[in-house]
């Protein structure tokens, strides 16, 4: 559910939200109530802009809707929250980028320590579900030392991480070669930290939640073929503030990802009306990657020459490594050391893409 484009933030790689939408919801709670009556098992993620910034229509869905609640925010005004509807939501996905001198630098400085604040504060109020610490990957950030600097906080039970899309789309054709530099020891930073949470299942019985790899590597213990790891198009979709319905919450701006309305039609019939095309659909390790980003997919004109094989190379590297390192894992399963469930997340559709 987009609430509202606008954001109380102007991050480096996004700036601040969007006008190209209504600024409130256009539908009536009631209208939503009767679209996802249809749905047997719903679950309802709070998106935007940042939802916290429509807190009292978020409320009142809460209040009316059958369903389980996900909200994803910045966490500035996490706090606006009582008891009584953080205890409802089943994950909150916090956007964090790493240490205090990373998401500062390009969320504003502050942020991290609000952000802190403000995910213990939700603790404390009694908050018990899950805590997704959601990074965006700027061109420069060390993958592992961001990745475990999170972990290390203890206040997130996971952490996910997407690249971001600056670093691919047209206008950044100048920087390729340092782009490609970066990728490489992007590479090198994921081979490490597989290494180290591999050592740390296998020395202290504890798997992290590190979202990509326990993802992955759920895929690969049980041998079943992944269908695209969000699910946009095909399990999840998103809710415009005019009632339209998206494919994606990325694409809401673009006509081929629009699948229908909530003034029509019904869940199931929205299914299927986006396509992951090639190269993704014939692809050797789609089985496992799943398709990665279905608006990526589907806008390959955006991007710059070459930036489709650059993020289809961290992806390689990725499931490689995590492959490599299965047999071990598998080992460490059957022998009792760590628990196979640990390798079910998410649950839910809960808005980790799993892919970065």
């Amino acid at each position: 559910m987009i609430l509202t484009k606008e954001c109380n933030l102007f991050c480096t790689y996004c700036g601040g939200g969007s006008d190209t939408h209504p600024r409130e919801v256009q539908y009536s709670v009631s209208e939503l109530a009767s679209f996802l009556a249809r749905d047997p098992d719903p679950v309802v993620g709070f998106y935007g802009g940042e939802p916290t910034l429509r807190v009292k229509t978020m409320k009142e869905m809460m209040d009316t809707v059958r369903a389980r609640f996900v909200l994803q925010t910045n966490g500035q005004l996490l706090d606006r929250l009582e008891p009584e509807y953080l205890s409802r939501l089943h994950a909150i996905l916090v956007s964090v980028d790493g240490t205090r001198e990373v998401t500062d630098r390009e969320r504003g400085r502050g942020v991290y320590d609000r952000v802190m604040r403000n995910v213990s504060l939700a603790r404390e109020r009694g908050y018990r579900g899950d805590v997704v610490a959601r990074m965006t990957v700027e061109e420069g950030t060390d993958i592992e030392g961001n990745v475990r600097h999170l972990l290390g906080t203890g206040l997130f039970d996971h952490v996910h991480w997407q690249l971001s899309f600056s670093m691919f789309w047209e206008a950044g054709q100048d920087n390729s070669p340092r782009t490609a530099e970066w990728i490489s020891g992007y590479n090198r930073g994921v081979t490490s930290l597989v290494r180290w949470w591999v050592e740390e299942m296998s020395s202290t019985g504890r798997v992290h939640g590190v979202v990509p790899f326990l993802g992955v590597t759920g895929s690969l213990l049980s041998g079943r073929a992944s269908g695209l790891r969000c699910e946009s198009g095909t399990g999840s979709f998103t809710v415009m503030p005019d009632g339209r319905v998206s494919a994606c919450p990325v694409s809401v701006d673009f006509e081929f990802s629009v699948a229908g309305s909530i003034r029509s039609g019904t869940p199931e019939g929205l299914r299927g009306k986006v396509a992951l095309g090639e190269p993704c659909a014939s692809c050797d390790i789609l089985q496992v990657c799943g398709g990665r980003c279905l608006f990526v997919n589907n806008s390959q004109s955006l991007l710059r020459e070459g930036g489709y094989a650059m993020i289809c190379s961290t992806v390689r590297h990725l499931v490689s490594e995590l492959q490599e390192a299965a047999p071990r894992v598998r080992s460490l399963v059957e022998s009792g050391r760590v628990g196979r469930s640990a390798f079910g997340y998410p649950d839910i559709t809960n808005g980790c893409e799993v892919i970065p």
